[in-house]
């Protein structure tokens, strides 16, 4: 699980989305221990959907916590992706902790949003939305690293009787991640068919 300095940190904040009522949801290294998959992570990763309230205003409740933006101006765009990197001193530590906001801009991370599960990780004493299974794994597609993949292939093996395919197939279609999900699969489970539903 997360070292206690990211943990305060992803509490600190959590709290401070959650008075926005905004659809939110934990992702990255943090999410992967609601399915099943833990291992070490220094920083917290949010997918977060504005709809009707501005960049700025989140920002301004943000910085009433010590929250603040590493750049300006604060969005980084990335292909087709817009991230906001923040800093926060964890709370009762003099540890810096990454926060990156991945801003829900498309269709699909609507839906990630929109099937994200409330789960009260191990060593958190409050609740938090995660993405789902199969919406994790698909934005460690989308990430494409090593490590990425890595914790992809790890979802697999770990969830795999669980797993939607039908919608797992529908998203690396529309995403063009098919080959990256069968790629994955054949590293996960080698010799086994994948499911097509």
């Amino acid at each position: 699980m997360p070292a206690s300095p990211v943990l305060a940190a992803l509490k600190h904040v959590w709290q401070k989305l959650e008075s926005l009522n905004l659809p939110t949801a934990v992702m990255g290294g943090i999410a992967l221990a609601a399915w099943q998959h833990v291992r070490a992570t220094r920083d917290i990763d949010i997918l977060i959907s504005l709809e009707s309230t501005n960049l700025d205003a989140v920002l301004k409740l943000l910085a009433t916590a010590r929250v603040e933006p590493k750049r300006r101006p604060p969005v980084l765009t990335l292909g087709s992706l817009r991230i906001v990197q923040l800093q926060c001193e964890a709370p009762g530590t003099f540890v810096d902790i990454q926060i990156d906001l991945l801003l829900a801009d498309n269709v699909y991370q609507a839906e990630a949003l929109s099937r994200r599960v409330a789960i009260r990780l191990p060593d958190l004493d409050f609740e938090v939305f995660v993405l789902s299974c199969e919406d994790l794994l698909i934005h460690k597609l989308l990430a494409g690293r090593i490590i990425d993949r890595a914790d992809a292939a790890a979802l697999l093996r770990l969830n795999s009787a669980s797993l939607d395919f039908g919608y797992l197939r529908q998203w690396t279609r529309s995403l063009n991640l098919e080959s990256d999900l069968t790629d994955v699969w054949t590293e996960a489970l080698p010799g086994q068919q994948m499911p097509q539903s």
